[in-house]
């Protein structure tokens, strides 16, 4: 009976992340291929959802002394162009695999630092990337909650 119960615990939570436009933003992981995604082992994914996930929030003010960028310094990976300054923050499409957040977050070896973008053309007038160590932190949350 335990194990019904934590199979269906486990299919509400999958469901739950695809819910959320999953496959869109980790699709780039896995470089557009969907059959290497569907073939990808679904706790893992489901990892790489929450960690996506996690990744961001926006904001509307910035701490004294934070990190801060243009929007326009993100790369998209595949076509290696930068994101134009009218570029408009969808959380729920935007992924972390698609562009080089990781960069900009290794670029404080420490995993503590919280990043910041501008976004003048967004509802909101920060793209909040999270610290290293907040974004896995965050993500053990959403996996947990599920």
């Amino acid at each position: 009976m335990k194990k019904i119960v934590l199979i269906v615990a486990m299919m509400a939570s999958v469901m739950g992340l695809k819910a959320q436009n999953c496959e869109l933003i980790v699709l780039p992981f896995f470089g557009g291929n969907h059959e290497a995604m569907d073939a990808y082992p679904q706790e893992k994914f489901e990892w790489r959802c929450a960690f996506a996930r996690a990744a961001f929030y926006v904001s509307d003010t910035v701490p004294t002394g934070a990190e801060v960028y243009s929007i326009t310094e993100v790369m998209d990976l595949e076509s290696g162009e930068y994101l134009p300054v009218n570029y408009r923050v969808n959380l729920d499409e935007l992924s972390f695999y698609a562009y080089d957040f990781h960069d900009f977050q290794l670029r404080y070896p420490r995993g503590n630092v919280t990043i910041y973008f501008t976004t003048p053309a967004s509802e909101h007038r920060y793209l909040v990337l999270r610290s290293i160590d907040d974004t896995y932190a965050f993500a053990e949350k959403l996996i947990n909650k599920e």
